[in-house]
């Protein structure tokens, strides 16, 4: 159980990496705060964020003891929905 406890750990955190520094390079290109003049990177990042979260999204719960993964879930999904819908929401609105 530990082991995979700890799998599903380094999974999380390696996709939550991508998905902070992919959303981040969305963000920075919506709001003007790099040289992305053509909005590649607020496509681009905002299609691998969503990717890389929705993995980070699945993968945390397994790193909670089994009797807290009913309400790890939830919480983990609902936090990826808010944030996926302000990703769209920077794309839909440029």
């Amino acid at each position: 159980m530990t082991l995979g406890r700890i799998a599903a750990a380094v999974l999380a955190a390696a996709a939550g990496f991508v998905f902070v520094v992919t959303a981040a390079m969305a963000l920075t290109s919506r709001f003007g705060a790099s040289d992305d003049v053509h909005g590649y990177g607020l496509i681009f990042g905002t299609v691998l964020a969503i990717v890389a979260g929705l993995v980070t999204a699945f993968a945390v719960p397994f790193v909670v003891p089994r009797r807290l993964r009913g309400r790890a879930y939830p919480a983990s999904m609902l936090v990826f929905l808010g944030v996926a819908a302000l990703l769209i929401a920077s794309l839909a609105t440029a």
